[in-house]
């Protein structure tokens, strides 16, 4: 009798708890599954939002507040950066004095003037925004066809390059970026270059599924400016990518019937496993991997993605060219662990250099002298 009576009671109060326990993940998973979707499936190509305002400035040096309610991290970190309003643009360096929500930095006055008072926001490009302006590197806009329509492109010509015109890179932004992410290094490329934006950009057309497709699609835009470059003279490609711009080259390598055409490729924080890096990016929130797993599965039949299709980390070893992979072990984006086993996959081909303390795509503004020196050495040796 007793042992009926626990059964009883077992089933009376697990079957309850297993329902609420489903309906805990199943809840929890769809909820999840739509902050994916805004925040980073949804196209987002809002301007920059003001978070700083100036409270002292001189020829070398500005203080900055936060303004109330913003987050902005790179107040205090002792790097260069850019500032700016949108018009006007500086660059930081070194904290003076201060922390916090207010600081003093070192300070160059590239562009335009500031004003104390004047409600800026801080730039991971630190250049102003096209290439002329910020280095006086002399560039075109032009224009190629994709099978969506047409795209646009900055063309540093070779006369502005060391090398001979076969040798072209193609440079590709990653998520919610643009093309200035691609100055720093224009000048260091010893090719002509060819700067794209793709589907979804700010006056791009959109993707069919109106969503980042995370490498997914974007790579025949890649194949369209690469063929754009065989027309105009290229015969010897270089791929540069940035975070998700770094998959998408991935994948066009892995696709693309041009692909013959590349002899090396650099990668920034290439965002090589869309799945790792949601995981990632739940876990810093909190959320736990039961509930990240339902998520990912709701996410697949709500907005179709196909998980498997953007790993790109599992296709290493069909990769045959050099690679020069850079990232920085503070990413708090894209796992630096992918790219640990994506060298590991081919060590022979695949050179990753890591920067120490460096965020997401920022390896430049910690160590600019070593980052121009990799760039430069790698590309030269395709002269």
């Amino acid at each position: 009798m007793k042992k009926i009576f626990r059964s009883k009671l077992f089933r009376f109060v697990a079957i309850p708890l297993i329902g609420l326990v489903f309906l805990v993940l199943i809840g929890g998973g769809w909820y999840f599954s739509g902050v994916l979707e805004e925040d980073g499936l949804r196209v987002d190509n809002a301007a920059h939002e003001v978070s700083v305002s100036i409270t002292g400035i001189s020829a070398d040096s500005i203080t900055l507040q936060l303004l109330p309610d913003a987050e902005e991290d790179s107040l205090n970190i002792s790097a260069q950066w850019g500032v700016t309003d949108g018009v006007n643009y500086g660059r930081l360096g070194d904290i003076l004095s201060g922390s916090g929500e207010k600081v003093t930095r070192e300070f160059t006055l590239m562009s335009g003037e500031f004003q104390v008072g004047d409600e800026v926001y801080l730039d991971r490009t630190a250049f102003p925004h096209d290439p002329r302006s910020a280095k006086g590197i002399h560039y075109a806009n032009v224009p190629f066809q994709s099978e969506l329509g047409e795209l646009e492109a900055w063309y540093v010509p070779v006369e502005s390059a060391n090398a001979g015109p076969e040798l072209w890179a193609i440079v590709v932004h990653g998520r919610t970026s643009n093309l200035d992410a691609a100055i720093k290094l224009l000048d260091h490329l010893n090719a002509a270059s060819l700067t794209i934006n793709y589907r979804n950009d700010e006056g791009a057309p959109a993707s069919e599924s109106g969503y980042y497709d995370f490498g997914a699609t974007e790579w025949r835009d890649v194949e369209a400016a690469v063929q754009f470059a065989l027309d105009n003279g290229a015969k010897r490609i270089v791929l540069v990518g940035f975070s998700m711009g770094g998959g998408v080259i991935v994948n066009y390598q892995l696709k693309s019937d041009l692909a013959g055409h590349t002899v090396g490729m650099i990668l920034e924080a290439p965002m090589l496993n869309f799945g790792r890096t949601v995981d990632k990016g739940a876990a810093e929130r909190g959320v736990p991997a039961p509930i990240t797993a339902i998520a990912k599965m709701l996410a697949s039949m709500r907005f179709g993605i196909d998980w498997d299709e953007l790993d790109f980390l599992s296709h290493a070893d069909e990769l045959t060219i050099p690679i020069l992979l850079i990232h920085g072990d503070a990413d708090d984006t894209v796992p630096i662990q992918t790219s640990i086993e994506f060298e590991a996959a081919s060590p022979s081909l695949i050179d990753l250099q890591i920067f120490e303390k460096t965020g997401h795509v920022a390896a430049w503004n910690w160590d600019p002298e070593r980052y121009e020196s990799l760039i430069s050495e790698f590309t030269k040796r395709f002269d």
